[in-house]
């Protein structure tokens, strides 16, 4: 399996192996998914090149699952070819809103992730402490997140922190949209492609933690209307979308069920 995680610059511990890259920002690759397609052009889709399950994850994430289970899990739900995408945590249907966690989670919601974060440190009465010159004291925490634990393979989307591929989607031509930057949308977009071609998406039960503080870009409203635009013109305006969804093309013919 490799892994590809972008980065805005290197640090003396992002060393690139076999398994691991580190893509910094570049001249002509910026954003994340500039970045990604780099990777799939210049790492992935070399001829030497023989893994057949790609990572795509964020910095803040960390596998801990061993790289052989992982390996395992994913190469037996890959060997049928009909699954496109595997992630840790989703939704069956993706609302008009455009984010996978809201609304309707609680019905919708599928997978299981460890989310981590930071808060203030508490004594033993629950009254928040802090230093010798009143500052905060904080502490690093982690939580289960568990929506619908186990493997399913009936979602819309899954969360871009951490996705699974089989090589061979890359090598049938699909790409990141570079018109969303970020960490915002390209994820579903690149699901929403899958499932247009009839692919699947699925979670996959791997151990990842993901330390993410939850605060999304200022240009995130921007970005979910350039998702909106597109994929709204693609089902005709029918939301939400599910694995169940009609897709269209310019001509206005169903693409795909």
């Amino acid at each position: 399996m490799i892994e590809i995680i972008p980065v805005k610059e290197r640090t003396v511990n992002m060393v690139d192996t076999d398994k691991v890259f580190y893509i910094p920002n570049g001249e002509k690759c910026l954003s994340m998914t500039e970045k990604y397609n780099w990777a799939i052009e210049n790492i992935i889709l070399k001829e030497n090149q023989t893994d057949e399950i790609i990572c795509f994850r964020h910095l803040d994430t960390e596998i801990r699952t061993p790289a052989d289970v992982c390996e395992y899990k994913l190469s037996n739900m890959f060997s049928d070819k009909k699954i496109g995408c595997a992630g840790l945590i989703g939704t069956i249907q993706l609302e008009a809103s455009c984010t996978w966690w809201s609304p309707n989670r609680e019905v919708n919601g599928s997978g299981a992730i460890i989310q981590g974060g930071v808060r203030q440190k508490l004594d033993s009465e629950g009254k928040p402490l802090v230093d010798a010159e009143g500052n905060q004291i904080l502490e690093n925490i982690e939580y289960p997140m568990n929506d619908h634990p186990g493997v399913h393979d009936y979602l819309a989307t899954v969360d871009g922190c951490c996705m699974f591929f089989p090589k061979r989607i890359f090598e049938e031509g699909f790409r990141f949209d570079t018109a969303l930057k970020e960490y915002h949308f390209y994820d579903c977009d690149i699901c929403l492609q899958l499932l247009e071609k009839g692919y699947k998406i699925s979670t996959i039960d791997i151990l990842v933690k993901h330390q993410s503080s939850g605060i999304p870009s200022p240009n995130f409203r921007e970005l979910g209307q350039i998702f909106f635009n597109k994929w709204n013109k693609k089902v005709h305006g029918q939301w939400p979308i599910s694995r169940l969804t009609k897709f269209y093309n310019d001509d206005d013919q169903q693409t795909n069920n």
